[in-house]
């Protein structure tokens, strides 16, 4: 049975702050405390998250979309997609770097209320941000009193201004920076809506390479 639900900006959001409560905390959800979009998934059931990466970003206008394939999960599983403020990053990364996006995941086994940290199938994270270019690299980040930065650009895909990358843990969280020397003025833009498919889904730009 395919479902398809479409949830407009900001109230899909607060939508979850309940449930958001009720879920066990994680290192990840304390670094990201954002809750951007919630899915609950049974196994061989795939999902489709869009949101407006300039949520809680401080990003330029621009759109995540997490594609969590049918085979990620042996079990029925509430998940989240997460972020914190690009600026709680900024000083965590080399000077003439700028962190123009963030995410996370929390990832719930809804049998033993478990967080559940790696994944049977990567999850395919793709951001589309005029603040993304050639000279972009994707950090895994290791949530802690002091939070360690791990270069993960070898799996990333850039075309143009969008990046992929396979995600296949919800240990880390994950940052992108680019060079503040290659970084145009830009307007806010318009928010745009949130939307959440679940059902027979499919990766945008066709899914990206394994990495952290």
């Amino acid at each position: 049975m395919r479902t398809r639900t479409f949830v407009a900006g900001m109230l899909a959001c607060l939508g979850t702050l309940a449930l958001a409560q009720a879920l066990p905390s994680t290192p990840v959800s304390k670094a990201f405390p954002h809750v951007l979009a919630t899915v609950s998934l049974q196994p061989g059931q795939s999902a489709s998250i869009t949101v407006p990466d300039a949520h809680f970003t401080g990003a330029a206008p621009g759109e995540m979309t997490v594609y969590i394939p049918p085979d990620a999960f042996k079990d029925p599983v509430t998940f989240q997609l997460l972020a914190s403020s690009n600026a709680r990053w900024d000083s965590q990364v080399k000077s003439g770097l700028q962190v123009v996006a963030n995410f996370a995941y929390r990832v719930i086994d809804t049998k033993t209320n478990q967080p559940v940290q790696g994944f049977s199938a990567p999850v395919h994270y793709t951001v589309a941000d005029s603040m993304i270019d050639k000279h972009s690299i994707y950090w895994a980040v290791k949530p802690g009193a002091t939070p360690s930065l791990i270069n993960a650009n070898a799996g990333s895909t850039i075309q143009g201004d969008v990046l992929s990358h396979a995600t296949p843990t919800a240990a880390v969280g994950w940052i992108i920076t680019t060079p503040k020397a290659d970084l145009a003025m830009t307007g806010n833009g318009a928010s745009k809506p949130m939307t959440t498919n679940t059902g027979n889904a499919t990766p945008a730009n066709g899914g990206a390479k394994n990495g952290m």
